[in-house]
């Protein structure tokens, strides 16, 4: 529920874009982060590398116009 609730308000915030699969992780990622995993949890609940958990949290910041990913999940909460 959380998950696609991050999709819906990151689609608007990108101009309505389609949501392709960078996106989907990013918001995976992003949920996990609210829920309060660490990196490493991440990576092995997704299925990926940390350094790609670490490429993804770095987006999700650059894309929100943030300067970190503590500020990202704060907004997230306040969804």
């Amino acid at each position: 529920m959380v998950i696609k609730l991050l999709a819906k308000k990151i689609a608007t915030e990108y101009e309505k874009i389609v949501v392709k699969e960078k996106e989907l992780n990013e918001i995976k990622i992003l949920a996990l982060e609210v829920k309060g995993y660490r990196e490493l949890n991440i990576a092995e609940a997704l299925g990926i590398e940390v350094v790609t958990v670490k490429y993804y949290k770095r987006k999700i910041v650059e894309k929100l116009r943030l300067e970190n990913i503590k500020e990202a999940v704060i907004n997230a909460i306040k969804l």
